[in-house]
């Protein structure tokens, strides 16, 4: 069989069109991951409260031992504790909670947000963060995202956490949340499309050597 360029094309086509099913596959069976939001103030946005949202961004108010205690009670990723060592789900919860923060301004002006230090006429800037977790139960990312707030908070988070004045008088408060999510979080479109892109293509180039393979035997015995 000669590989002219039509039956190439072809062959190309019906390759990418596997790649578009299998692409639809994934997006489809793909497990769906809701989002809880959690958002808070810390006053003045001043290095101690910068230092704080930071550590939090990197987990250091969430102890293994803590995150054990919540994954047991929840009973949190029973898949995964059935075939993964206790660590290793940790880690995967380490993985589905996200700390994002930006400076915003607070519309206040002095000492009632800025410490009794803070001149009476500066307006006083804000660290706005937001604590977020994913999980494939709505309702339970939502309560899971208030105990994660506990645990940041040492206690309910109903009320401002107050630091000492030697840290500039910083304040922690709950802003809004955590929100019970509606719709699941985005699947990952060009993920799945990058996968069955790929698929089409290697199976467009699988078949393409095969073809030549076959033509090869053919010409050798017409010589």
């Amino acid at each position: 069989m000669r590989l002219t360029t039509g039956i190439f094309t072809k062959i190309l086509v019906a390759s990418l069109a596997v790649g578009i099913v299998v692409a639809t596959l994934v997006l489809v069976t793909m497990p769906k991951r809701y989002r809880s939001e959690a958002f808070f103030n810390a006053a003045p946005a001043n290095p101690f409260t910068a230092h704080v949202v930071d550590a939090l961004q990197r987990n250091v108010f969430f102890s293994k031992e803590s995150l054990v205690s919540l994954i047991l009670e929840r009973k949190l990723y029973p898949s995964e504790r059935s075939r993964m060592p206790m660590d290793a789900v940790v880690e995967e919860m380490r993985r589905n909670i996200h700390v994002y923060s930006s400076i915003v301004s607070s519309g206040e002006k002095g000492r009632r947000c800025g410490g009794p230090d803070t001149p009476p006429d500066q307006t006083c800037d804000v660290i706005r963060f937001v604590i977020e977790f994913e999980y494939s139960d709505p309702k339970i990312a939502q309560e899971v995202n208030e105990k994660l707030a506990w645990l940041f908070f040492g206690g309910p988070p109903d009320f401002a956490l107050v630091a000492p004045e030697p840290n500039g008088g910083a304040t922690f408060r709950w802003f809004d949340g955590p929100t019970l999510p509606l719709k699941p979080v985005d699947s990952n479109l060009a993920r799945s499309s990058a996968i069955g892109l790929s698929s089409g293509l290697l199976i467009a180039l699988a078949l393409t050597v095969l073809a030549k393979l076959h033509r090869a035997p053919t010409t050798f015995a017409n010589n």
